[in-house]
């Protein structure tokens, strides 16, 4: 691949924390079945706190459980309250759907106003997109990308096949999401 278009597409898929608050109101978690993402969300609620945590209650066919139930369970195992914990649900069951209802949700609470959205490093572009786009104008929203063991960064998605077909995935995720809720 071209330097220049790898370079494009990194910035276009890739985000960083901005630190636009600390202690976040709600954590959206989509950990997938990625296990060792939990132990970086441990490492938050211990070194910022967080008032709720939310995590899709869809079933997860590389776990063969729900997910929710499943990183519930790690969780609290480490140390994050039960009661902090809560499902994302709704009718519909894809990544896109289960943000849509979580921020559909949190925008009827007058108490979650800083919002924090972690998930896999590839995914935070369309994580935010699709977040702000049910958010309210009073809400405030930032992205934990979470690094798992396939190491995909801006640096090095392009270097293997799994790379680049997460990577350029998030396109057709994207542009399913703007043709079923904008065109």
């Amino acid at each position: 691949m071209n330097n220049q278009f790898t370079t494009l597409l990194s910035e276009m898929t890739f985000l960083e924390r901005q630190f636009k608050f600390r202690n976040p109101d709600a954590v959206l978690y989509h950990p997938g079945h990625y296990t060792e993402l939990n132990e970086q969300i441990i490492t938050l609620f211990h070194e910022e706190s967080f008032k709720t945590i939310m995590i899709p209650s869809v079933h997860n066919t590389f776990l063969n459980a729900n997910e929710f139930t499943f990183h519930k369970e790690l969780l609290v195992k480490s140390g994050i309250p039960e009661e902090l914990v809560i499902p994302i649900t709704g009718e519909d069951n894809t990544a896109n759907d289960v943000i849509k209802n979580a921020m559909l949700l949190l925008s009827k609470t007058t108490e979650n106003k800083n919002i924090l959205l972690a998930g896999k490093t590839f995914f935070m572009k369309r994580f935010l997109l699709i977040a702000t786009a049910f958010a309210t104008n009073d809400m405030t929203i930032d992205v934990l990308p979470l690094q798992d063991h396939r190491n995909l960064t801006k640096d090095t998605w392009y270097l293997t096949d799994t790379g680049k077909k997460r990577v350029l995935n998030e396109y057709h995720m994207i542009s399913q999401f703007l043709k079923q809720n904008y065109l």
